[in-house]
C-alpha cells in the first residue's frame, strides 16, 4: 500500500541535510493516520489520552539553541550528557516563537541565496532537544514506534544514544521503530537535532513565515508483535449512486506469527452495524461488500459511517483495534464537469495557511474547529490546504462538517519558477527538470497520499504550488492517477505567467490563478478547452479588498465550464506583538529584524484576522457564496425567482421570512412559504401581500427576503443563522427641493457668518472652509475641504496608485488649493470657489442656511486638465468632535462597504459607536466607508444632534480620529495600534469613492474594475447638515 521509504548511507564529507539524494534514514513507510487500541470501546472513541501503550511526549523539553551547525553541542544525545544548564522549549512549538532566532516572512524569494542543495551554514540555526521518559515495564515484548507529527526542515533522532533516523519534509510525519533501543521500566533519553534549513527547504518556498521547530505532536506507541500496519478503505457508489461499494485492504505487520488469527471489519451507521466482513490474517487482508441504500457523503450531506477494524487471535480475543469515520462518495469528471456523486458541483472555496498569531504554524484543534465553523457560516464548501498537507485533525473536521478538500503536496519552488518564466529557459532553472530532485518531489506526494487516503473530504490531490513544470510533474501526475483513480488531480505550475490558457494534460482540471473575469469567460466560451476551470487562487483578499467578487460569480454561474475557485486566502498571517506603549498590534515581517530577501508586508491577505475575528470582506464572501439566490423581482405582480444553488440538497434545511422596512423601520413582516425546490433548480414565488409605499412618501422602502438555517441542518451553523438574503427597493424617494436660504448673514473680519434659530455657520474667507458649524453654541463640525484622495489600500499600493494618482493627493492638499472667489448669491447662500492646483480643476461649495438652522451643502467639481487619472473619491472632508460618540445611519451596514463590495451589507438602519467604525487592518489604510447612505446622525451626551441627509445616496465615512492618521507612512512603519481615538474625528461626505478591487494585490489588475471607478467628469452632489 505505501511506497517504501528512501534510505541511504550518508557521504562522510557532506551532511544529509545538503544531499537531495538522501530524504530519510530509518523511517517507517508512510501509512494512514490511525491509532491502535486494546479495546473495542477505546477504538471507537479514538482518543489515546489515558490509554495503555500510548505516551505523549508533548510538553517541555530541554533545549539548546545554536546559531549554526558548527556551534551545536555535538554529542548531546548521549544519556550521560549534562543538560542541566539548558533552557526549555514547548513541543509542539516553533523555535522563533519562543525566543530562539528570527522569523522571516518570504513570498517569492528564498531567505537564503540560491545554491541548491547547499545552505549557508552561518544562517542555519540548530535546535537540540532532549527529553527523559519512563517507559512502562509492560511495554516489554511489544514493538515501539516514535512518531514525530511534523518538524523541520530536517532532523536527526536518537534514543538512548543510538541514532535511529533522519528525516526531511516539515509538514508530514515520520515514524521510527525504536524497539531495540528502549529500556522498559527505566528512564530513557530521546534526543532530536533539528536544522532550520536543509536541501528540502528548496522545495518549501511557500509564501509564509519561514520558521522552524517541531510543529505537531510527538508520541510513542507500543504495538503488539502482530499489529495493524496500515489500511485503506475505498467507500464509493455504484453506477446508480444508490448503493455503497465497500473495499478494505488491511496491512498486517507480523502476520506470520498470528496463525489462526482473524481480521474483522464492521461498518456502523451510528450504533447499528450495516456490514461485517472477516478474513484470516495474512500480510494484506482484503474485504469487500455492498451497502444498499447508502447515505452518500458530500459537503452538503456529510454523513459518516464508522469503520471498526479488529485484529483477533486464534481464540477470538482482541489483539488490537482501530476505527475511523468513512464517507461513501464518488468523484469524476463527466462531460467536462467535476461531479460528486453524479452531480455537478461548484467550488466555493478558500485557501488556508496553518497560522496562529502567537505560535506561527502550531494551530490548536479549537482553532481548526473555529476556522471550519466560520467557513460553514460563510457558505464555504471547499478548502485548499495551501501549500502543504495540514494537521491530520483538520481533515477529520472536514469529513465531519462537510468541506471538499484539495490536498496539496509540500512543494513550492517559486523563485526557480519565476526565473524559468522570466528567462524563458525553464529547463535551466525549474526543479521539475532536474533529475536529482525527482525523487524528493515524488516522495512528498506519495507520503501525503498514503497519510490522507481515507478521508472522503479529499476530492483533489494537488501536486504542489508555483513550482514550475517539467518531467517530474508529469511523473507525479501519472503516479497519483495510477495510485488513486478515485480522486482528481490538480496542478498549474505556470504562475501568473501569461494571458494564454495553458492547461496541463497530466491533470484533470484547469486550475489557473488570478485570471480576471474576461479571461475565465474567454476560456469557458472556447470549445478548444475541455477541462473544467477551477481557479486554485483568485480574489486576492489583502487588506481592504475583495471587490467585484459578485461580478466573478455572475460569470461563474453563467458558464458550466466554470466551477468556482479558492479565494486567496482564509486567514491573515499577522502576529500579535506589543508596541512601545504596551498596546497589542498586528505585526508583519517588518517587525522582526532585517530580511533582505523577504516580502515583509505580504501577511495580511485573509478573510479573517489571525485571531479569527472576521475582516469586513468575510461578510461579502458569505453573501456571494450563498447557495440560495433571489432575483427577477416584479413589484407589480408580487413575484420573485428563487434559485436553489445547492448541488445536492433541496430546501428542507432552511426556512424563509420576509420584511418590509421604511427607512429601516419594519412596517410589515412574516414567514414565507416556499416550495421544496430541488438542488440546482429554480422556482417562481408569489410573495405575501405587503404595504406598498404611497406616492409622495419620502422614506426608502425595502423588501428583504431571507433563508435561515434549521436546527441541525448545516453542521457548524446554528438554527436561525442567515444562510442567504436579498433586498429589493420598492421606491426611489424623491430628492428634496433646494433649501430656501433664510438666515442672517454677517460678513466682517474675514469671516462670513450665517445664523438662524440656534445654529451658526462661520466660513473663513481666507481658506474658504467652515470655521465652525454650531448649534446651541456647541461645535458640531468644521472644515469642508474638497477631497479626492484616500488612505491607500494594499491593492492601491500594489497597483502603483501612489505614483499614478498622486495628483489627487496634491489637489486635496491645502498647499495646492486656493480660494478664487467667495460670493453671496441672490438667494442668500454663500458660494466658495476653489482652484485646484495649476489648472487641475475647480471645486465650488455652496452653503445655504434655512430658517431652522439646517444648512444645505452643494459640492460641484469641474475638471480642467484632460489628462487626469480617475479620482479616488469626490467629496468634502470635515472635522468633528469625538464627543459625538454615537452614530446612526440609513445605508449599507453594519460593516464598511464600497462601490464594488457592498452586496454583503444590507440596506437598513444601523447604529454604532464612532470609535468602532474603523477596522484594524494590519497596515492602516482606507476603512470605515459606508455607501448608499441616505442619512446619518451623530450624537453625544449633552450635545445637539448632527444630521447629514443626502439629496441622493452618499458615500460617508465617520471616524474617531483624523483621517490623515490612515495615510501611508514609510513601508513597515505603520501599525494597527497607531490608530487611536482622539479629541478630533473625521466626517467625509462623498459623491462616491472608488471601489477596493482585488483581482490581485500586486498589479494594475488589483484596481477596482472600470464600472466601480469615478469618471473624470463634472460632478455635483448635495446634502443637508442639521438636527
Amino acid at each position: 500500500m505505501a511506497a517504501p521509504a528512501m534510505a541511504a548511507e550518508p557521504e562522510p564529507t557532506r551532511a544529509e541535510w545538503e544531499r537531495p539524494d538522501i530524504l530519510v534514514i530509518g523511517r517507517e513507510p508512510a501509512r494512514a493516520t490511525f491509532d491502535g487500541f486494546t479495546s473495542r470501546e477505546a477504538a471507537l472513541a479514538r482518543d489515546t489520552k489515558g490509554q495503555p501503550f500510548h505516551l505523549s511526549l508533548d510538553g517541555k523539553w530541554s533545549f539548546a539553541y545554536s546559531r549554526d551547525p558548527e556551534a551545536r553541542p555535538k554529542d548531546f544525545y548521549r544519556p550521560d550528557y549534562d543538560v542541566s544548564g539548558w533552557g526549555s522549549i514547548q513541543v509542539p512549538g516553533i523555535m522563533q516563537a519562543q525566543g530562539y532566532g528570527q522569523p522571516y516572512f518570504n513570498n517569492i524569494d528564498y531567505p537564503f541565496p540560491l545554491n541548491p542543495p547547499f545552505i549557508p551554514h552561518e544562517m542555519n540555526e540548530v535546535g537540540s532537544y532532549r527529553r527523559s521518559i519512563d517507559i512502562p515495564a509492560d511495554w516489554a515484548g511489544r514493538q515501539v514506534f516514535l512518531k514525530i507529527g511534523a518538524a523541520g526542515a530536517a532532523y536527526y533522532v536518537w534514543v538512548n544514544g543510538v541514532r535511529v533516523g533522519y528525516a526531511e519534509d516539515s509538514k508530514l510525519p515520520s515514524e521510527f521503530d525504536v524497539t531495540p533501543h528502549l529500556k522498559p521500566g527505566q528512564p530513557n533519553v530521546v534526543a532530536i537535532e533539528l536544522y532550520r534549513f536543509a536541501d528540502g527547504s528548496y522545495l518549501e518556498d511557500q509564501d509564509f513565515w519561514r520558521v522552524s521547530g517541531i510543529e505537531r505532536s510527538v508520541t510513542l506507541y507500543a504495538a503488539p508483535t502482530t499489529h495493524l500496519r496500515d489500511f485503506e478503505v475505498k467507500a464509493g457508489l455504484d453506477k446508480g449512486f444508490q448503493n455503497g461499494t465497500f473495499a478494505l485492504d488491511v496491512a498486517i505487520a507480523g502476520a506470520k506469527a498470528a496463525k489462526g488469527g482473524q481480521v474483522r471489519a464492521t461498518l456502523l451507521d451510528g450504533n447499528n452495524p450495516v456490514l461485517t466482513q472477516q478474513a484470516a490474517v495474512k500480510d494484506t487482508v482484503s474485504l469487500s461488500g455492498t451497502v444498499p441504500g447508502v447515505r452518500p457523503w458530500s459537503a452538503e450531506t456529510p454523513h459518516l459511517y464508522t469503520l471498526l477494524i479488529e485484529l483477533l487471535d486464534r481464540d477470538g480475543k482482541l489483539v488490537e483495534a482501530t476505527s475511523r469515520r468513512v464517507g461513501f462518495r464518488s468523484v469524476a469528471v463527466v462531460d467536462g464537469e467535476v461531479q460528486v456523486n453524479g452531480r455537478r458541483v461548484t467550488i466555493r472555496g478558500v485557501n488556508r495557511h496553518e497560522h496562529d498569531p502567537h505560535t506561527f504554524r502550531v494551530v490548536s484543534l479549537e482553532t481548526m474547529r473555529r476556522d471550519i465553523e466560520l467557513m460553514k457560516q460563510a457558505n464555504v464548501n471547499a478548502l485548499r490546504t495551501s501549500h502543504y498537507p495540514n494537521d491530520p485533525r483538520l481533515y477529520d473536521l472536514a469529513d465531519e462538517y462537510g468541506l471538499y478538500i484539495m490536498d496539496e503536496a509540500n512543494i513550492e519552488t517559486h523563485e526557480f519558477m519565476e526565473l524559468g518564466n522570466k528567462t524563458g529557459d525553464r529547463a535551466a532553472h525549474q526543479m521539475g527538470y532536474k533529475p536529482e530532485w525527482k525523487e524528493a518531489h515524488l516522495d512528498r506526494l506519495r507520503r501525503m497520499v498514503e497519510r490522507d487516503k481515507n478521508h472522503p473530504s479529499i476530492i483533489f490531490w494537488s501536486l504542489g504550488n508555483e513550482a514550475g513544470i517539467g518531467p517530474t510533474f508529469e511523473a507525479m501526475g501519472k503516479w497519483v492517477k495510477g495510485r488513486d483513480p478515485s480522486r482528481l488531480v490538480s496542478y498549474l505550475g505556470w504562475g501568473t505567467l501569461t494571458q494564454e490558457h495553458r492547461p496541463n494534460d497530466y491533470v484533470d482540471i484547469y486550475a489557473p490563478m488570478y485570471d480576471d473575469i474576461d479571461k475565465i469567460v474567454g476560456y469557458a466560451t472556447d470549445p478548444a478547452f475541455k477541462q473544467p476551470l477551477i481557479q486554485c487562487e483568485y480574489a486576492h483578499a489583502m487588506g481592504n479588498s475583495l471587490g467585484n467578487l459578485e461580478d466573478y460569480w455572475q460569470a461563474i454561474r453563467a458558464h458550466r465550464k466554470l466551477q468556482g475557485g479558492f479565494v486567496w486566502d482564509w486567514v491573515d498571517q499577522s502576529m500579535i506583538l506589543k508596541d512601545a506603549k504596551g498596546r497589542d498590534y498586528w505585526a508583519s515581517g517588518f517587525d522582526y529584524g532585517p530580511n533582505p530577501r523577504g516580502d515583509l508586508s505580504v501577511v495580511a491577505d485573509g478573510l479573517i484576522q489571525s485571531d479569527r475575528t472576521p475582516n469586513p470582506h468575510y461578510y461579502e464572501l458569505a453573501k456571494v457564496y450563498a447557495p440560495i439566490g433571489f432575483d427577477g423581482f416584479d413589484p407589480a405582480a408580487g413575484t420573485v425567482t428563487l434559485h436553489n444553488r445547492h448541488d445536492m440538497v433541496d430546501l428542507s434545511g432552511v426556512s424563509f421570512d420576509w420584511k418590509v422596512e421604511a427607512d429601516g423601520v419594519v412596517v410589515a413582516s412574516g414567514s414565507l412559504d416556499v416550495p421544496n425546490v430541488p438542488a440546482a433548480s429554480s422556482a417562481r414565488l408569489t410573495l405575501p401581500r405587503y404595504p406598498a409605499p404611497t406616492a409622495g412618501d419620502t422614506r426608502s422602502h425595502v423588501l428583504t427576503l431571507r433563508a435561515l438555517a434549521r436546527e441541525g441542518a448545516i453542521p457548524g451553523v446554528a438554527a436561525g443563522h442567515v444562510v442567504a438574503w436579498e433586498q429589493f427597493a420598492l421606491n426611489e424617494p424623491p430628492a428634496p427641493a433646494l433649501l430656501a436660504a433664510d438666515a442672517r448673514l454677517v460678513d466682517r473680519d474675514g469671516r462670513i457668518t450665517l445664523t438662524a434659530g440656534d445654529a451658526e455657520l462661520v466660513i473663513d474667507r481666507a481658506t474658504g472652509l467652515v470655521d465652525r458649524y454650531a448649534r446651541q453654541g456647541k461645535l458640531l463640525l468644521s472644515g469642508g475641504a474638497p477631497n479626492f484622495f484616500r488612505a491607500l489600500t494594499d491593492n492601491d499600493i500594489g497597483a502603483g496608485v501612489h505614483k499614478t494618482h498622486d495628483v489627487w493627493r496634491e489637489l486635496s492638499d491645502a498647499r495646492y488649493r486656493h480660494v478664487r472667489e467667495i460670493k453671496v448669491d441672490k438667494e442668500g447662500a454663500v458660494a466658495v470657489r476653489h482652484a485646484l492646483g495649476a489648472g487641475g480643476g475647480w471645486f465650488e461649495t455652496r452653503y445655504a442656511m434655512g430658517g431652522d438652522g439646517v444648512v444645505e451643502v452643494t459640492g460641484s467639481f469641474t475638471p480642467v486638465k484632460d489628462d487626469l487619472p480617475d479620482p479616488l473619491r469626490i467629496g468634502l472632508s470635515y472635522s468633528i468632535p469625538t464627543s459625538l460618540t454615537d452614530l446612526s445611519w440609513f445605508g449599507r451596514g453594519p460593516q464598511e462597504s464600497y462601490a464594488d463590495r457592498k452586496s454583503g451589507m444590507a440596506l437598513g438602519l444601523w447604529q454604532g459607536k464612532l470609535a468602532e467604525q474603523n477596522h484594524d487592518y494590519v497596515r492602516p489604510q482606507e476603512t470605515g466607508n459606508k455607501v448608499d447612505v441616505r442619512w446619518l446622525t451623530l450624537q453625544g451626551q449633552g450635545l445637539p444632534t448632527l444630521r447629514v441627509t443626502g439629496a441622493g445616496p452618499l458615500s460617508v465615512n465617520a471616524l474617531a480620529f483624523p483621517y490623515a492618521d490612515l495615510m501611508m507612512k514609510p513601508v513597515g512603519k505603520a501599525h494597527s495600534s497607531d490608530i487611536q481615538p482622539g479629541p478630533v474625528g473625521s466626517l467625509l461626505i462623498d459623491a462616491g469613492q472608488v471601489g477596493v478591487g482585488g483581482d490581485t494585490g500586486w498589479s494594475l489588475d488589483g484596481r477596482a474594475l472600470p464600472p466601480y471607478r469615478i469618471p473624470v467628469t463634472p460632478t455635483s452632489f448635495r446634502f443637508r447638515l442639521g438636527g
